[in-house]
């Protein structure tokens, strides 16, 4: 299957470097390839991460330089330079072993590129390293259209692109994911998300023939959705309980709970298992069957004859024949079912009994917070008391200076007539002196 991720990349130059990976092939993926039956003189002239490059309106080995160019010409500016698409493939469909199948896969990104954005400067890099060692091409999508010089812009892009990976894989027969299936069955449903969801650990336990609980789960869901006579949640349920799991319904998603091959406990979302076992999905499929429980429905995932729905079957028939080889350990664990299943259940009397033993101290609790919240309002009248101090104060202050400057004024207007007083004395003491003094000549003789 082909599957899509879809980035932005705020160099353009720093996404390319990496995605051409000058010599940085390392030294153990050359000796996978070699263990592989790959030609040695073919992998000793092999140096870069990207084993095959092409280009759509650009030269690969100068995309940098070129890409750089168009930028500048239509100004095109902004926290995005280019738009970064990493393009998968199963390993069932294209092997990395096989360098016939570098080319099939880079010629696969080209096509991709040429549907996605037909005139923008898009470089395709196909890589084969990495866990797993599958085929993976690394498409860099400069930002300005050569046309328009407008920037690469769509709503709902990944949708877009997904649909269009799917048309190409169909094209060249690649199968494709159930949830792309599921894309143009029920477009009211899309979802990025594939429809199991592995971490790398899983992976390479799966890889190397071990246990993985819930690839064993996924498998007993898997059974209880293929068998059509399920039709009712209730159905489902008693189905999944007849292997000792129990589901538990919250809010809009489901979780299963069981104890494993090796009787440890174990308990998952349906969302971490992946997105064909979360509750809408499960939900939808049931309700469809009871509206058309005498008909066979070729768009279910139980009935339809596409190829994706034969790789599902096939892995489910892989999971059965793993679980069967594992049934004296699936025996041994029955009791510890049946313990999960009364420790789910809970005995009522005991959760009394707890319930009675922990009632003190919810008491307690109430009362600590009863307390604390007569504390609380009995500091808020505090903080409400002091405030108004405060404001007493302030107003206080406030008539003070206002009697303070009143006060002024008077003594200021008491000043000025003393002042008054005080120069009108001195004017008349002036004058008869004057006078005396000239009386007093006048009678001598002198005149002035």
């Amino acid at each position: 299957m082909a599957t899509i991720k879809i980035s932005r990349a705020k160099s353009c130059t720093a996404a390319l470097n990496y995605a051409r990976g000058q010599n940085q092939l390392k030294e153990p993926d050359k000796a996978w390839l070699v263990n592989q039956g790959v030609s040695p003189e073919l992998v000793a002239s092999l140096h870069n991460r990207a084993v095959v490059t092409s280009g759509l309106n650009i030269d690969p080995a100068y995309a940098s330089s070129q890409m750089k160019q168009t930028r500048d010409l239509f100004q095109n500016t902004g926290g995005t330079q280019a738009m970064r698409v990493i393009q998968s493939f199963d390993e069932h469909d294209l092997n990395a072993a096989n360098p016939a199948d570098w080319d099939k896969a880079n010629q696969l990104g080209q096509e991709l590129a040429q549907k996605m954005a037909p005139d923008h400067q898009i470089a395709v890099y196909t890589h084969l390293d990495g866990t797993g060692h599958k085929l993976h091409n690394h498409i860099i999508v400069n930002m300005p259209n050569l046309k328009t010089g407008k920037k690469y812009h769509h709503q709902n892009d990944f949708e877009r692109l997904a649909k269009f990976n799917d048309e190409i894989a169909m094209a060249h027969g690649l199968s494709i994911i159930s949830n792309n299936l599921n894309r143009r069955l029920y477009p009211h449903k899309i979802s990025p998300e594939p429809p199991e969801k592995r971490t790398i650990a899983e992976r390479n336990i799966a890889r190397k023939g071990g246990y993985v609980w819930k690839d064993d789960l996924r498998a007993h869901i898997d059974k209880a959705m293929l068998d059509t006579s399920v039709s009712s949640y209730k159905a489902f349920s008693d189905h999944l309980a007849k292997y000792g799991i129990i589901i538990h319904e919250r809010g809009k998603s489901l979780s299963f709970e069981f104890l494993d091959a090796e009787n440890k406990h174990r308990r998952a979302r349906g969302k971490s298992l992946g997105t064909d076992y979360e509750k809408e999905q499960i939900f939808h499929e049931l309700e469809r069957r009871s509206q058309q429980p005498n008909q066979s429905v070729t768009n279910s995932r139980a009935s339809s004859p596409s190829r994706a729905f034969e790789q599902r079957k096939q892995q489910a028939e892989q999971r059965e024949r793993i679980a069967k080889s594992r049934e004296p350990a699936i025996t041994q664990s029955g009791q510890g079912i049946d313990r999960l299943t009364v420790a789910t259940g809970r005995d009522t009397r005991y959760i009394s009994s707890t319930a009675k033993e922990f009632s003190p101290h919810v008491q307690r609790t109430k009362h600590r917070t009863r307390d604390l919240g007569t504390r609380v309002k009995r500091f808020g009248g505090q903080i409400s008391n002091f405030s108004n101090a405060i404001s007493s104060i302030a107003r206080k202050i406030g008539r003070y200076l206002n009697q303070l400057q009143s006060q002024k004024q008077e003594e200021q207007a008491l000043f000025n007539q003393l002042q008054d007083k005080l120069d009108q004395s001195r004017q008349n003491k002036e004058g008869r002196d004057d006078d005396g003094y000239y009386r007093t000549y006048q009678n001598r003789g002198f005149h002035r």
